[in-house]
């Protein structure tokens, strides 16, 4: 946009004349005892560019990654993926879920999300995430919008010709929004935001790869505080839980599937682990020809606590036959809830596989540490509520677990 500027007066008469003077256009008008001046000057006024400066603008646009970049290492077995390009979509059905990247160039990174996924969605059950930056404290954060995809900031003022390593959990979900069938409670997410000249850079992934059963102390439920309602997230959070923790000591990228409430058996917000485990969710297969691509080198389970009196060792046979199917080299480690229950079942189911000439299907008891979980009697050292593990009681049981199996693995039963 332009405005008009006056200059002086000149002493000559005659017709208006225009001639061009650099640096501005100038204008001859008859004007009392003379002519008069008028200088055109390009004067820039806020949010109003010419067609060069739009063209630099658009040089200077953010840049984003679609979720389909080779670069991004997602965590396997858990994100459903569908569309291609900048369509692409990447969405998980449990906390736990996660993935990692590198970048240069920007100053700036935020997380596209796909809020189409949350419409319905009460603000109090909002999927909450978490991240760090650069090996940085992790923060988080309650997604609050829906009806449409929009960038979340993540951070501002980095050094764009650094290299810069980001990873992103989804770290609680509200179990009473029918995760199974509905996706308002799901994380979906449509890409990456960089500033411009911003670049993915390869990502090293971990050599192995994991897959993990749970309920809720595998979703982690209380792992930050007395658990009181599934509305009350803050004190949910995924990524702090036991199965992390083995996945690290083993040197795994991992899929967490835990969901509160579930069981062997029992139906309650989700349908039991027989009907679940080879699915995203109740519409999607995780399989791809029968098998669990690419097959994971362990898989664990630590299921039952939510089976009440039921007789769950049928249910846990046909699972790790299943099981097997879709992961014909894995190992297999059966682990025993911390409170204790239907061990004698879990034990019964792994030696029936073994006796089936299954060597690689491993029982795990967690008898040292059950004394810390006392359901229905109050705060443990282990446990806010003696049922689902506190941060120190998740370390316990993922060091124990950790630990048993790596003797197992090397032992090459």
């Amino acid at each position: 946009m332009e405005t008009l500027c006056w200059s002086r007066r000149t002493p000559a008469g005659g017709n208006w004349s225009i001639f061009p003077l650099k640096p501005a256009l100038h204008l001859l008008i008859p004007g009392l005892g003379g002519l008069l001046l008028v200088t055109l000057l390009t004067v820039k006024v806020p949010g109003a560019e010419s067609g060069a400066d739009a063209g630099l603008k658009e040089e200077k646009s953010n840049v984003t990654v679609s979720m389909d970049n080779g670069n991004l290492v997602l965590a396997p077995y858990v994100w459903k993926r569908f569309g291609a390009g900048p369509d692409a979509r990447v969405e998980a059905t449990m906390p736990g879920a996660y993935f990692k990247m590198m970048f240069t160039g920007s100053a700036t990174i935020g997380l596209m999300i796909d809020g189409t996924a949350n419409n319905g969605c009460p603000r109090t059950s909002m999927p909450v995430i978490e991240y760090s930056l650069d090996e940085g404290s992790f923060k988080h954060v309650q997604l609050s919008q829906t009806g449409s995809v929009y960038s979340l900031p993540l951070a501002g003022g980095l050094a764009s010709a650094d290299r810069h390593r980001l990873v992103v959990y989804f770290r609680a979900a509200d179990l009473a929004q029918n995760r199974w069938r509905s996706s308002i409670c799901h994380l979906r997410l449509a890409g990456i935001e960089l500033g411009s000249g911003g670049e993915l850079l390869p990502c090293p992934a971990l050599p192995k790869r994991a897959i993990g059963f749970g309920d809720s102390i595998t979703e982690g439920v209380g792992v930050d505080g007395l658990f009181t309602s599934w509305q009350l997230l803050d004190v949910n959070n995924a990524r702090a839980t036991w199965f992390p923790i083995v996945c690290s000591a083993l040197n795994c990228e991992y899929g967490q599937l835990g969901s509160g409430g579930q069981g062997m058996v029992r139906t309650l917000e989700m349908p039991p682990l027989t009907d679940t485990w080879d699915r995203y969710d109740a519409t999607t297969s995780r399989l791809t020809d029968g098998r669990l691509l690419p097959e994971p080198d362990y898989v664990f389970c630590c299921m039952g606590t939510n089976d009440a009196q039921n007789d769950i060792t049928m249910a846990y046979i046909r699972w790790l036959a299943a099981m097997r199917k879709a992961c014909p080299q894995s190992w297999f480690f059966c682990v025993v809830p911390p409170l204790g229950w239907h061990g004698d079942e879990i034990a019964a189911a792994v030696a029936a596989r073994r006796r089936a000439g299954d060597p690689r299907v491993c029982l795990i008891k967690t008898a040292p540490l059950q004394d810390g979980f006392r359901v229905g009697k109050g705060p443990t050292a282990l446990a806010y509520d003696g049922v689902h593990p506190s941060v120190y009681g998740n370390a316990l049981l993922g060091a124990l677990i950790a630990v048993e199996s790596q003797k197992t693995i090397a032992r090459g039963e």
